[in-house]
């Protein structure tokens, strides 16, 4: 399974072969209904994607007997490949001459199937993909133990020691000792009381050191966003343990019985929730954008003004609709973002990444302040 981390997207953004580069995105998700059928539509998609590609190099035989040997070769391949293979989406790198190729197979689903042939790689999907699968915590509290989980790009681990269990020694309740002597009962009731106590004590040393742990794995490993999995009343407590500076990271919190799920399952109960932050996180950055642009602050707004602040290098964070229609100010556009004015929204992406800056893609009809900006906005590093 592929992990994708910033310098690999960077490589790949930045690559310049010396001949076309096929690019193919198959969302093979078997949670999606469309692929149940007798023929999955991945597989509809991508022959229709690969015929649109073959029609547009009609006349240029060079190019036209390079590309029939890569189809040929993607169209039987990618259907022999097995379900785990499959994943949830593939996608596949190859250059022309058949020799260089690399193929990922993908946990999150990529938002539609795609085929492209161009000088570079495709890299929008794969970008977008990383973006939404961040390196994520999940926290499970149960009432004697925390268990640190982390999910990126869809893959769910367990990583090293991250496990946190209470230690009472050799303190008991003593509730059968109490049931079979009465006589004893003041006693019983100060033992217990004794023993609830130390259970409190204990629960918050275990509480503060697993807090504790969860705030390096965030330093270590990135985690963006954390969900916290609790019973009851234990997740409240735990939240509380947290450090500021992790608790704004919680997105989300969940009453659940914690002891029993498998790490697939786990990653399921979490997965639309982590989907929903990244959501809001991303709209509420086009609204930031909105908000600076409007006092003159670090932001563009609109394709014309971000793509010319893209040829300065001065992108941060950029969040576009790629399939957007970007074709209008294709004229307008620095030399540096490149041509052609179907693959602007490409461009952009890769000139971001190639800075150093972040990219988010979302679709303008996920977000009206989006679409109202002509599908492209960023945050400026000045």
């Amino acid at each position: 399974m592929a992990i994708l981390d910033r310098d690999e997207l960077r490589a790949l953004a930045t690559e310049t072969p010396d001949q076309p580069v096929l690019s193919v995105y198959v969302r093979t998700d078997p949670r999606d209904p469309a692929n149940t059928t007798h023929t999955p539509a991945w597989e509809i998609e991508l022959r229709n994607g690969l015929r649109a590609v073959s029609e547009k190099l009609d006349g240029d035989q060079t190019q036209q007997r390079s590309f029939e040997a890569l189809r040929a070769r993607v169209e039987r391949e990618l259907v022999e490949l097995s379900a785990s293979e499959q994943g949830r989406s593939v996608a596949w790198f190859l250059q022309a001459d058949g020799e260089t190729s690399r193929r990922m197979t993908l946990q999150v689903p990529v938002r539609h199937d795609q085929v492209v042939w161009d000088d570079r790689p495709f890299v929008s999907p794969l970008v977008d993909v990383a973006d939404r699968g961040a390196m994520s915590g999940v926290v499970l509290v149960g009432g004697d133990f925390v268990r640190l989980l982390q999910i990126a790009n869809g893959n769910i681990d367990e990583p090293d020691d991250s496990t946190y269990e209470l230690s009472l020694g050799d303190w008991r309740p003593y509730e059968a000792y109490a049931s079979a002597n009465p006589a004893r009962g003041q006693q019983t009731v100060s033992h217990r009381e004794r023993y609830e106590a130390r259970v409190s004590e204990h629960r918050g040393q275990l509480f503060e050191t697993a807090t504790a742990a969860t705030a390096s794995r965030v330093e270590n490993l990135g985690w963006e966003r954390i969900v916290i999995a609790a019973e009851g009343q234990f997740a409240s407590r735990f939240e509380e343990a947290l450090p500021e500076a992790l608790r704004t990271r919680v997105v989300a919190i969940i009453d659940h019985n914690v002891g029993h799920d498998d790490l697939p399952a786990i990653a399921a109960l979490v997965e639309p929730l982590l989907a929903d932050a990244w959501l809001e996180r991303t709209r509420r950055i086009v609204a930031v954008a909105h908000e600076r642009a409007s006092t003159g602050g670090a932001a563009a707004l609109g394709p014309q003004e971000t793509l010319g602040t893209l040829g300065e290098g001065r992108v941060e964070h950029l969040v576009l609709d790629p399939d957007y229609d970007f074709s209008p100010v294709a004229d307008s556009i620095p030399a540096s973002i490149g041509r052609p004015p179907a693959l602007i929204g490409e461009r952009a992406v890769e000139a971001t990444i190639a800075a150093g800056g972040h990219v988010s893609v979302l679709a303008v009809s996920d977000c009206e302040e989006l679409l109202n900006a002509g599908g492209m906005v960023a945050l400026l590093r000045y």
